[in-house]
């Protein structure tokens, strides 16, 4: 099955949040920003995909049809028992949230951490210590262990409308975020 290189991630902002996988897949369909299941995790888009997201710039090119070979958009719903950190080859600098050093190897540090305590002492200013959650990835990163994943959206060529951001919330009792990753 075809895989989307680049990929919107919408993720709860309490990472530790583990949310039932099927009532997301309930409040996504009842907005019916998902359609019918193509495979255990994977959906076609549905019939209000297009209006509970905003496409930047003035005619975006995107397939909504499945295709085998070619790219078209899907959604995704995955769930972890713990946190994961999540990102891709378009991950930005990250800089220490108190003394603004760049935070060198940052992927190599977080899969060392321990998920459940899930924080982290700066090499400079080694006296503050931090949470993950606090690191500003710039959109292009993120710890959760759930999340939506909309295949084939490229870095800001759509945002999720409030309307989805809403229904999510009411949905799970915390604010959604979202991230653009590109896969290695």
């Amino acid at each position: 099955m075809w895989q989307a290189e680049f990929k919107l991630y919408l993720y709860p902002e309490d990472s530790s949040l583990l949310v039932d996988k099927h009532d997301l897949e309930s409040v996504l369909s009842d907005i019916e920003f998902i359609g019918r299941k193509q495979t255990k995790h994977r959906f076609e888009v549905g019939n209000q995909f297009l209006s509970l997201m905003c496409f930047m710039g003035c005619s975006p090119n995107i397939e909504l049809e499945p295709q085998d070979d070619k790219p078209y958009c899907y959604i995704e719903i995955e769930t972890m028992q713990k946190a994961q950190f999540v990102s891709g080859k378009n991950r930005r600098k990250v800089i220490c949230p108190e003394c603004k050093t760049t935070l060198k190897n940052i992927r190599h540090i977080l899969l060392e951490e321990d998920d459940a305590k899930n924080e982290y002492a700066c090499p400079k200013c080694q006296k503050h210590t931090f949470n993950l959650n606090k690191i500003n990835w710039r959109k292009s990163a993120f710890v959760a262990s759930s999340w939506i994943i909309v295949g084939n959206i490229y870095e800001s060529e759509a945002v999720p409308d409030d309307k989805l951001l809403a229904s999510l919330k009411k949905s799970t009792g915390v604010e959604w975020k979202y991230a653009y990753i590109r896969m290695y």
